[in-house]
C-alpha cells in the first residue's frame, strides 16, 4: 500500500484546553513555542515528512493568526496544485455557544473528504508533540487487517502529567474501556488521539453521528467507534507531551532545554520540524551578557543575564536585567536591572526598568500581548 493512499485530518477544537491569557487572540494551534515555532508546526511536519500531502484542518475560532502563519503551506511543501493544505473555520465562530464541538464543522465541509482520492485517513491532533513517521503506523494498520489502528503510549508518571488526556484500559490486547486521566495512578495508557481508518468508514461515522446526535466532538465519536470495532493498537515509545494547559506548556519548554529531548524532537532521523521562515539578523550578545541553558532566537539583543529560558525573535534583554526560568515571546523588551523569574511574556510586552516579577513554575506570571509592567 502506498503512502499516497493516506490523507490527514486535524480537528483544532480547544474546548477542553486552558492556556489562560495566551489564547485570548489566537487559537492554541498557533501558540508560539520553542522560540521560533508554533504548536501546529510539529504535527504538520510529521505529516509531510511521512509523504502525506492532502491535509485538512478544522478550526474552531480566532483563525487569523493561524492563517497568517500557515499561508499557502509552502514551508511544509503543501503549496500544491493537487491536494495541499486546507483550513476550514466554523460557521458559528462568532457565537461561542454554537461553536462548541467540531462534528458540525466537519459535516459542513464533508465534500473535502468525500472528493479526496486517498483510500485511508489519518485523524490526529496538533496538541500532542512528538516526532514520528506515520508510514510506520500505516504499515502496521495494513498488516493488521483491523478496521482502525489507534496509537498510544504507556507512561509511568500519569500521576503528574497528561491530566485530562484520554486513557485506554487494555485487556488481552484490546481496548476494554476509555476514560480520562485524573492523575490518580502512576501507570496509564495515554491515547495520542491519533487513528488510521478507511475514508469510507470515517464518512459513515460522521454521518451516523450527525443523524443520531450522539456526539458533538469528533474525539468522542472516534472513541465510541474504538469500543465497537476491530482495533489494532500501536504502542509509541518516544518522547511525547500533550499541550493542554499552562503547566504542560511550561514542561515542554523546560524539556527541550535537555539535549536528549531536543535531539529527539528537532534532529530526529524521521525528519526536521519546519516553520514559517522569518529572516532575521543573528542574535547579538554583548560582553556583559551571560547565558546559561537557554534558547536564544535570531534578531535578539542580549546585554543582561538569561538562565533556563526560551527567548523568541527580536527580544531585547537590557544591561543588568535577569531572566530566569521564563518564556519571552517575540518583540518583547526587558529593560535595565529588571528581574523576572517563572514568567511567560506574550508578544510586544515591556518589563520596565528595575521591575521584579516572580512567579511559580506551576503558576507563572503571564504578561498579556502588548502589555507594559
Amino acid at each position: 500500500m502506498s503512502k499516497s493512499d493516506l490523507m490527514a485530518l486535524m480537528s483544532l477544537n480547544e474546548d477542553n484546553i486552558d492556556m489562560r491569557d495566551l489564547t485570548d487572540d489566537r487559537p492554541v494551534a498557533s501558540l508560539p513555542i520553542g522560540g521560533r515555532y508554533r504548536l501546529i508546526d510539529f504535527i504538520l511536519s510529521n505529516i509531510t515528512n511521512s509523504g502525506i500531502f492532502n491535509v485538512g484542518m478544522f478550526a474552531q475560532r480566532k483563525v487569523r493568526s493561524l492563517n497568517e502563519h500557515l499561508g499557502d503551506g509552502a514551508p511544509w511543501d503543501l503549496d500544491r496544485i493537487k491536494d495541499g493544505l486546507y483550513l476550514f473555520s466554523n460557521s458559528y465562530e462568532i457565537n461561542e455557544k454554537l461553536a462548541r464541538g467540531d462534528i458540525q464543522n466537519i459535516y459542513e465541509n464533508i465534500d473535502f473528504i468525500s472528493r479526496s482520492n486517498q483510500e485511508y485517513i489519518l485523524v490526529t491532533t496538533p496538541y500532542m508533540i512528538y516526532n514520528f513517521n506515520f508510514n510506520t503506523l500505516f504499515d502496521a494498520h495494513i498488516n493488521s487487517g483491523a478496521e482502525i489502528t489507534a496509537m498510544y503510549k504507556e507512561i509511568d508518571d500519569a500521576h503528574m502529567s497528561f491530566y485530562g488526556s484520554y486513557i485506554y484500559t487494555i485487556t488481552n490486547g484490546k481496548i476494554s474501556s476509555i476514560g480520562k486521566n485524573m492523575c490518580s495512578k502512576n501507570i496509564q495508557n495515554i491515547s495520542l488521539d491519533c487513528v488510521i481508518m478507511k475514508r469510507d468508514a470515517f464518512l459513515k461515522m460522521i454521518l451516523d453521528t450527525v443523524e443520531s446526535g450522539d456526539h458533538m466532538y469528533l474525539i468522542d465519536a472516534i472513541n465510541a467507534q474504538l469500543l465497537k470495532s476491530d482495533v489494532n493498537l500501536f504502542k509509541f515509545n518516544g518522547y511525547v507531551k500533550c499541550i493542554n494547559n499552562i503547566r504542560s506548556y511550561r514542561e515542554f519548554s523546560r524539556d527541550i532545554l535537555r539535549e536528549e529531548v531536543s535531539d529527539e524532537i528537532f534532529r530526529n532521523p524521521n525528519g526536521l520540524i519546519y516553520t514559517k521562515i522569518k529572516d532575521e539578523a543573528p542574535a547579538y550578545f554583548s560582553n556583559d551578557s551571560k547565558v546559561e541553558n537557554s534558547i536564544i532566537s535570531s534578531g535578539c539583543l542580549i546585554e543582561g543575564t538569561v538562565k533556563n529560558s526560551i527567548i523568541s525573535r527580536k527580544v531585547k534583554i537590557s544591561k543588568g536585567a535577569v531572566v530566569e526560568n521564563s518564556i519571552v515571546m517575540q518583540n518583547c523588551i526587558i529593560e535595565e536591572n529588571a528581574y523576572v523569574s517563572n514568567m511567560i511574556s506574550d508578544k510586544n510586552a515591556t518589563i520596565t526598568r528595575s521591575r521584579k516579577l516572580i512567579g511559580d513554575f506551576n503558576m507563572p506570571m503571564i504578561i498579556k500581548k502588548g502589555g507594559t509592567i
